[in-house]
């Protein structure tokens, strides 16, 4: 499954109980949580595997890295813009 849009945003609540670091808080902080789930049940049992976990999350922070790019883009064309 690849991602192609966001996860809804989590709840403060939800971000403490799932223990998501400050860092990591961000559109994408539920598939972190999952990640971080999945990490807690791969210690218990090894046989869990949480590589599918980390590549969505993965691929979700690269999105988001990309949409801030293109937005960032915008902003400064609209400032060119202004200034002409």
């Amino acid at each position: 499954m690849s991602v192609t849009e966001f996860p809804p945003l989590l709840s403060e609540d939800d971000l403490q109980k799932y223990k998501v670091p400050l860092r990591w808080r961000d559109r994408c902080a539920a598939y972190f949580a999952l990640y971080h789930t999945c990490l807690i049940r791969q210690s218990a049992n090894s046989s869990v595997d949480c590589k599918h976990d980390k590549h969505s999350w993965e691929e979700c922070e690269n999105l988001d890295f990309i949409r801030r790019q293109q937005e960032l883009k915008q902003v400064k064309e609209q400032r060119r813009a202004e200034l002409s």
